[in-house]
């Protein structure tokens, strides 16, 4: 009878460790889980450009189940400068403005000469974009948002509205361009220089050949 007994006792005693052992390495393997999670989280936040520009606002809008539609704004040029208000950016979410030059001969690209089409929009993470508003295989100038992709209006490619990321079409690999700006109290400001100096991708890349 004594020898069940101790015998039951190191059967739950040994049951009873088992399941403690198994405790620990859950919540440790939970911890570092989290541990990583956090520290990429950290590390991770939203995206930010190498090309273009970085600004952002407190609004995230969403663009799922619509379309919005570019609209048309004027620039100011100045001392070098080109402008527009980010306040019409935040309200609008997409548009498009001109880059006059003063040579009305210049060629950016194509049959597009004298004036170069520009975009600013804002992102679902809230980041000011301003990029070339051209779709260069295609020739595209106009763009829309729909369900958070940024889409061509001339051949339907889509890019991802964040990073421009291409996601289905035919021009997937050339997105319209990033440029850099600042911006200075209510205005969102490109160097005249970031547009002349502007060259496009598609034949300098020579993807004809």
């Amino acid at each position: 009878m004594r020898e069940d007994k101790k015998q039951k006792f190191m059967q739950e005693y040994i049951e009873a460790s088992r399941k403690k052992r198994k405790k620990i390495i859950i919540v440790s393997v939970m911890a570092v889980i989290l541990a990583v999670g956090g520290i990429w989280y950290a590390n991770s936040g939203p995206y930010k450009s190498d090309d273009g520009g970085n600004y952002f606002v407190e609004e995230t809008p969403s663009y799922k189940g619509k379309k919005v539609k570019m609209s048309l704004i004027e620039a100011e040029q100045k001392d070098g400068k080109i402008m527009i208000p980010l306040s019409e950016v935040v309200d609008k979410k997409i548009v498009r403005f001109e880059y006059k030059d003063s040579d009305p001969e210049h060629v950016f690209y194509g049959q597009i000469k004298g004036k170069m089409p520009i975009m600013a929009f804002l992102t679902t993470a809230g980041r000011v974009v301003v990029a070339s508003s051209i779709c260069e295989p295609c020739y595209g100038t106009e763009f829309y948002f729909q369900d958070d992709s940024l889409v061509c209006v001339a051949c339907g490619t889509r890019w991802r509205n964040t990073d421009l990321f291409g996601e289905a079409g035919g021009c997937v690999k050339y997105p319209p361009e990033e440029l850099k700006y600042t911006v200075e109290g209510d205005k969102i400001v490109l160097p005249e220089s970031v547009i002349k100096d502007w060259q496009p991708r598609f034949f300098t890349e020579d993807v004809m050949g």
